[in-house]
């Protein structure tokens, strides 16, 4: 009787020791890839961007430095102001604070003071009545109908002439009161319950005392025009006032 082999038996599937040396032996390990020149440069700009991001942030924290100016000595209302009484200085400040104050000493100098202005005290623009064109001129206001005045169509800055029609019809007379006149301020007229007018409130600076005079006259009594004459060339000869058909035969009548 032959003997029974108890073995368990062979798994053919499974590996046995020496093939799995074998296998380990042929088994080929291959080197890291380096990254890639793509990677590297997508790197790069993403810690450049990160760091113009920090920037920004930091810097947006930070105001610059604004010039102002400031009283070297104490000021009493209704003084003027001269080039000593005033200097510049460097200080940091927000851009809607400095829009209250002076940049330039030039800006004021032949001012008069409307409040009390303490040594080293900035200069603010309510406490100061300056003359913004440096001409020395006279300020003048008056009423003007806006169909008279662009529509309304005028700005600070701008040049105009003034003329007054005194009277009505073929008999009226229209005479310039100003040439070249500089608009100060420009207003709409209000009413009581604060509704537009149809009117203008029109500031502007007059050279002489001669034109204040006229000019305060032609607002009572006559019906004013404003012209701009901003970008009009200089004319030296032009008339001074004109009448209507009526006016003129009159007067060459008497002649």
């Amino acid at each position: 009787m032959r003997g029974r082999n108890t073995s368990a038996p062979r798994n053919d599937s499974a590996p046995t020791d020496q093939e799995r040396v074998t296998r380990t032996d042929r088994t080929v390990r291959r080197p890291g890839r380096a990254p890639s020149r793509r990677a590297i440069l997508g790197g790069l700009l993403v810690a450049l961007a990160a760091m113009l991001t920090w920037t920004t942030i930091r810097s947006a924290g930070q105001r610059p430095g604004r010039d102002i100016v400031v009283a070297t000595r104490t000021i009493a209302p209704g003084e003027r102001i001269d080039a000593s009484s005033v200097t510049v200085r460097t200080v940091v400040m927000d851009a809607d604070l400095a829009a209250h104050d002076f940049s330039s000493p030039s800006q004021l100098v032949d001012g008069v003071a409307l409040a009390p202005i303490a040594e080293g005290e900035a200069v603010a623009r309510s406490a100061v009545l300056a003359d913004p064109s440096g001409e020395k001129l006279r300020q003048f206001s008056f009423p003007v109908d806006r169909d008279r005045a662009l529509n309304g169509d005028l700005r600070a800055g701008e040049r105009v002439d003034v003329m007054a029609t005194f009277g009505s019809g073929v008999e009226s007379t229209t005479t310039v009161i100003a040439r070249d006149a500089l608009v100060l301020r420009v207003a709409e007229q209000r009413t009581g319950s604060l509704a537009a007018s149809g009117k203008l409130i029109v500031t502007l600076g007059l050279a002489s005392a001669d034109q204040v005079l006229d000019a305060v006259h032609a607002s009572q009594v006559a019906d004013l025009t404003v012209v701009r004459s901003t970008l009009a060339a200089r004319t030296e000869s032009a008339r001074n006032s004109t009448t209507g058909p009526s006016t003129r035969a009159s007067v060459g009548a008497r002649s």
